[in-house]
């Protein structure tokens, strides 16, 4: 088993780019992997990358409501976290002129 043997890992964005790399590494680790993110069919393709521990949750880290029903999900299915890779992020393109 690697390094994160038995650990609970939490990787927000996960379900694409850096994100689900990091999830794929943990994995590999022996981390049994939690991913996030806003879209549903990403995120189980993602998931199904990762081993059978894995948990994939829709969830908008920019809300309330979505957090806590996360973590309640994580909570009830791992009974805890070691550890969270905070990876979701958000933009909002404009011309030049208009920054």
């Amino acid at each position: 088993m690697g390094r994160l043997a038995d650990k609970n890992i939490l990787i927000t964005g996960g379900n694409s780019g850096i994100g689900l790399a990091a999830a794929q590494e943990f994995d590999r680790e022996g981390a049994r992997v939690a991913i996030c993110g806003l879209n549903e069919r990403s995120l189980q393709a993602a998931k199904e990358t990762l081993g059978a521990g894995s948990l994939a949750v829709r969830a908008d880290v920019s809300k309330l409501p979505d957090l806590d029903t996360m973590f309640a999900t994580i909570k009830r299915e791992f009974g805890h976290l070691d550890g969270v890779f905070v990876n979701a992020g958000y933009s909002e393109f404009l011309l030049f002129e208009d920054v």
